[in-house]
């Protein structure tokens, strides 16, 4: 069509560039109409857009105020927690933000007794009462307003605990393997984790305190005395001798044999299975107590204190249940592993610690023991070793200051304690200075002392005069049988320590930030399950709602 056209118009065929003029015009109306289009449809879509962020802004706002008046709400709380519970005086039940600031919120606290979580802030038995000793759940509603008076509200439920601690305080003493007291004083709790113990301390000495045995039993081999409570797991068996117990002896899952004349108990005897006298005499100032029977037992060889009265019988009952639980215990005890990567300092508990490898004399020991000031870190990696390990040996030296002397995993300890260690003038074994000789762990990762060989034992001399709180921490042990007086803690791996002769008198001993506080005792006042340890806590958000 375009080429008959083009024939009947001989201008056009002159000059065809007159036609393409106009379709190029054409064109760019199009293109342009078309584009006017998509940037009115991009307008549109970015005015939409800043007006929905901006209601965004408006609703974010209001949330993050309302936020922050649940958070000054708990930081009220949270601030007015003392040591023996909650000062209400002190808490702002409900509060609103200052005026003219921002973020805007107002928030108001309520509590209830009942145990199971409330569902919202107007639940039945949720009223505006502050938190008490019987309060399970705390509810607090924040609402939060933003610049344009956008609003959020929150209901926001935490869990409320009052009572005794969940959770030990510290830890003990740690005696994983063999550990002996023969003709020994050993003040303070004694706690076996693993295995059987065999109690001998003879007429002479005792445990101050109560033994536990977590994982095993008890054997009577010579006089066995215990000032306090006896816990094992297993059977109980004496096989001469005297027992003397000044508490009661319990085995929660095993029996008792009392099979010698000469048993003196202060409390009951319980046990899971029977309990057996035959042969047997004694004092028994609580009652027998069995969950399954009394085997050959003769009710007239055995007194209450008086002499006179006879010991109740009771068969039948529960398998006992003790508090804390053998198992509880073990969790409390957990070996502390202590490596080359422990840190000993933070920035607020800053140490002395001379370059590794440059104090290992006793010359050199004492020049850092004897000085005042920051505590001190002694990093023996790098000493010359001899036969026996890297020799330990302080000397005569007065302590002035806390210590703690590190043997690396890598080699043996010889440890020697033979001379006279003093504290500063007017201070005593509880306010004086401690010393802590810690050969490291060689594993940090696995929670447990290392396997070691016999070889691999360190070695312990001591005298009679350290008059300072010391801790010796082995993660081998200490293969030894020796007279020690010494206050402080024993920490000891795979092989224990056999005393025979002298007292060791157990002190709490701690090195914060690197350890809490090693204990003396399971229960009772000072022990890591105090029943008057008391925590009063806020715990983390169990539910929140928003509106």
């Amino acid at each position: 069509m375009l080429v008959i056209d083009r024939l009947r118009n001989p201008q056009q065929r002159k000059n065809p560039g007159l036609d393409e003029d106009g379709a190029v015009l054409v064109t760019v109306v199009v293109v342009m109409f078309v584009g006017f289009i998509i940037a009115a449809t991009i307008a549109a879509s970015v005015i939409f857009t800043i007006g929905a962020n901006v209601d965004n802004k408006d609703q974010t706002q209001a949330f993050i105020a309302a936020e922050s008046g649940r958070d000054v709400a708990v930081a009220s709380l949270k601030s007015a927690i003392t040591s023996t519970g909650l000062n209400c005086g002190a808490v702002v039940m409900s509060a609103n933000s200052a005026a003219g600031a921002y973020p805007k919120y107002s928030y108001s606290i309520r509590s209830t007794d009942v145990p199971v979580r409330p569902s919202a802030w107007d639940a039945g038995g949720v009223t505006a009462t502050c938190p008490s000793a019987t309060t399970k759940w705390v509810v607090i509603r924040s609402t939060g307003t933003g610049t344009d008076d956008a609003q959020a509200t929150i209901d926001a439920i935490y869990p409320w605990y009052h009572g005794p601690a969940t959770t030990p305080s510290g830890t003990v003493a740690f005696f994983e393997g063999e550990f002996k007291a023969t003709k020994s004083t050993y003040t303070g709790d004694l706690v076996i984790r693993e295995g059987d113990y065999e109690c001998n301390n003879g007429a002479t000495g005792a445990i101050d305190g109560d033994l536990w045995v977590l994982r095993g039993g008890l054997t009577i081999t010579d006089d066995c005395t215990v000032t306090g409570s006896v816990y094992t797991r297993d059977t109980i068996e004496i096989k001469n001798k005297r027992f003397t117990v000044g508490g009661d002896v319990i085995s929660v899952a095993g029996q008792i044999k009392l099979n010698v004349n000469g048993v003196t108990i202060g409390g009951d005897v319980y046990a899971a299975g029977n309990i057996d006298t035959k042969n047997g005499k004694g004092t028994v100032d609580g009652s027998f107590r069995t969950h399954l029977a009394m085997v050959d037992h003769v009710s007239a060889d055995w007194k209450k204190a008086d002499g006179v009265s006879p010991v109740p019988v009771v068969t039948g009952e529960p398998t006992p249940v003790i508090s804390p639980t053998l198992a509880q215990v073990f969790s409390a005890t957990a070996w502390i592993e202590l490596t080359a990567s422990t840190s000993w300092s933070s920035a607020a508990l800053p140490v002395v610690a001379p370059a590794a490898g440059t104090v290992c004399t006793t010359t050199q020991l004492q020049a850092v023991l004897s000085a005042t000031g920051t505590r001190a870190v002694i990093d023996m990696t790098g000493c010359p070793a001899g036969g026996s390990g890297i020799k330990v040996a302080p000397g005569n030296v007065t302590l002035a200051r806390d210590v703690v002397l590190l043997v690396p995993a890598s080699e043996k300890m010889d440890l020697e304690l033979t001379d006279t260690i003093s504290r500063p003038v007017g201070t005593t074994l509880a306010t004086g200075p401690q010393l802590l000789i810690v050969h490291l762990d060689p594993n940090g990762s696995d929670g447990r002392p290392p396997t070691c060989s016999s070889s691999a034992l360190d070695k312990f001399t001591a005298g009679t005069t350290i008059n300072v709180r010391t801790l010796i921490y082995s993660a081998c042990g200490i293969n030894s049988t020796m007279s020690l007086t010494m206050s402080g803690q024993l920490y000891m791996g795979s092989d224990g320590l056999h005393l025979n002769g002298g007292t060791f008198t157990c002190m709490p001993m701690s090195w914060a930030p690197t350890l809490p506080t090693i204990s003396c005792g399971i229960k009772g006042t000072g022990g890591i399950f105090d029943p008057s340890n008391t925590v009063t806590r806020l715990d983390n958000l169990a539910y929140q709602s928003e509106r």
